[in-house]
């Protein structure tokens, strides 16, 4: 499954609008939490602010630092979002520090 890096998260925060229906899968610290779609969207919608906060308020962490990648942008099914810990690897990234996925798309 190919994943494409959103730098923006002000564009991360458009790709919610594009989530389709269907049951959610909100996983954290290896713990999962099914989840409709209003509640992932509000979930995901609260881990991007929060990066942009990040980026806001680190003035040595640029704005083109990208944490949050998505399977299929024209139709997200499956976001993997990194955290600060990730900066810094440039081939192997750690595992994700949240995931959202639809369902039927795991």
């Amino acid at each position: 499954m190919r994943f494409y890096g959103i730098p923006s998260e002000d564009r991360a925060l458009e790709l919610l609008e594009r989530m389709p229906e269907g049951r959610w899968v909100f996983v954290e610290d290896s713990t999962q939490t099914e989840l409709d779609l209003g509640q992932a969207r509000e979930k995901l919608r609260e881990i991007f602010l929060l990066i942009k906060g990040w980026k806001e308020g680190n003035k040595y962490i640029p704005q083109t630092t990208t944490f949050i990648f998505v399977h299929t942008p024209d139709q997200p099914k499956h976001f993997k979002i990194y955290d600060l810990s990730s900066l810094g690897c440039s081939v192997n990234l750690n595992p994700p520090r949240w995931e959202c996925y639809l369902l039927e798309n795991k």
